[in-house]
């Protein structure tokens, strides 16, 4: 049976709050006092509650992180640098899984706020944050968001450099002589326009025109859409490869890359004899290719823990409120190249 503060005090003989001045060391009381009070904690086995104890002082050190998909690698590496930032600090975090629906969503933020966390970070399904105005209307917290810019409700941002790590990939294809690069990608948001603003940018100042059939759109599909043979990346690298003259393709993210690479193998083209590849978002798999492929390389865990320094800057500058000193914050992505270019 658990035992109560109460109980230690009565075993102490001591009150309540001189129990709490010794556990909490925020009053100074006489050597013997706290060895009784010490020895009973002992002998009860007694452990303070510290969600309790935060709560009491008027915090939870709770942060809660609304991801969109985390399945996907990117979301889990982001919650690791995430939670150890915010360690440091003593805060934890709370995951919640919006599996890329705005509906989802909603209710994890709703649900969060319910068990009085300190703050909140989002990678949003959608760029459409507009609900956080009212949700967050009795909640002045601060929050961040990751990974995708928000519409409708300000606060800090952390990117990638979309565009200059896509634009870099384009101008290795370009350097080698490609002038028919295909651009897949899922569902258009703030972060892929960024990228095909760095492909357009990148075939415009090789001088090669860009081509409308080239450029192809899927959706955020669930993991097991995803999986399908048959699904939107696939059916378009399958009509790219036998319609169009393409000599590149560039997958502009992880989730449009399997498909791509899927439709690759077993269409029998050869990578990069046929058809040169490289994809924005790296993974340890991507090396275990035959060949192994070229990929624009963003750091996750780095803008973890970029968004878990800024919701701790808004506790201790006391900036929760400050809507003028909202940062953007960009962490630099990196070319690595591999044999499939």
């Amino acid at each position: 049976m658990k035992s109560s503060i109460k109980e230690v005090a009565y075993l102490a003989g001591v009150s309540i709050a001189t129990v709490s001045y010794v556990l909490n060391g925020t009053k100074k009381v006489r050597p013997e006092t706290e060895k009784r009070v010490l020895d009973a904690v002992k002998k009860l086995n007694y452990h303070v509650n510290p969600l309790a104890r935060n709560l009491r002082k008027g915090e939870s050190k709770l942060i809660g992180f609304v991801v969109s998909d985390f399945s996907n690698y990117f979301y889990q590496e982001i919650a690791l640098g995430l939670e150890a930032q915010l360690a440091k600090e003593g805060y934890r975090l709370i995951l919640m899984d919006s599996k890329e629906q705005k509906e989802n969503e909603i209710e994890n933020v709703k649900n969060l706020l319910s068990g009085a966390i300190d703050g909140l970070v989002i990678a949003p399904t959608t760029e459409d944050c507009s609900y956080l105005r009212f949700l967050l209307s009795n909640h002045p917290i601060p929050v961040a968001f990751v990974d995708r810019r928000p519409e409708g409700f300000e606060g800090d941002v952390v990117l990638a450099t979309n565009e200059q790590g896509t634009y870099d990939a384009i101008k290795v294809l370009t350097d080698k002589g490609h002038k028919d690069i295909a651009f897949l990608g899922s569902r258009m948001d703030s972060t892929m326009e960024e990228r095909l603003v760095g492909y357009k940018k990148g075939l415009q100042d090789a001088g090669i025109s860009v081509n409308a059939n080239y450029i192809r759109f899927g959706n955020h599909e669930s993991v097991s859409q995803r999986s399908l043979r048959h699904g939107l990346m696939y059916n378009h690298t399958s009509d790219l490869i036998s319609n169009y003259k393409i000599t590149a393709i560039f997958s502009a993210n992880n989730l449009a890359t399997v498909g791509v690479f899927s439709c690759i193998k077993e269409s029998g083209v050869k990578v990069p004899h046929d058809i040169a590849f490289i994809t924005f978002d790296d993974s340890f798999w991507l090396t275990m290719t035959s060949p192994a492929i070229a990929a624009v390389a963003q750091n996750p865990e780095e803008m973890g823990r970029v968004a878990g320094r800024l919701i701790l800057e808004r506790f201790s500058n006391s900036l929760s409120t400050r809507k003028d000193s909202y940062q953007e914050v960009r962490i630099s992505t990196q070319f690595i190249e591999r044999n499939s270019v």
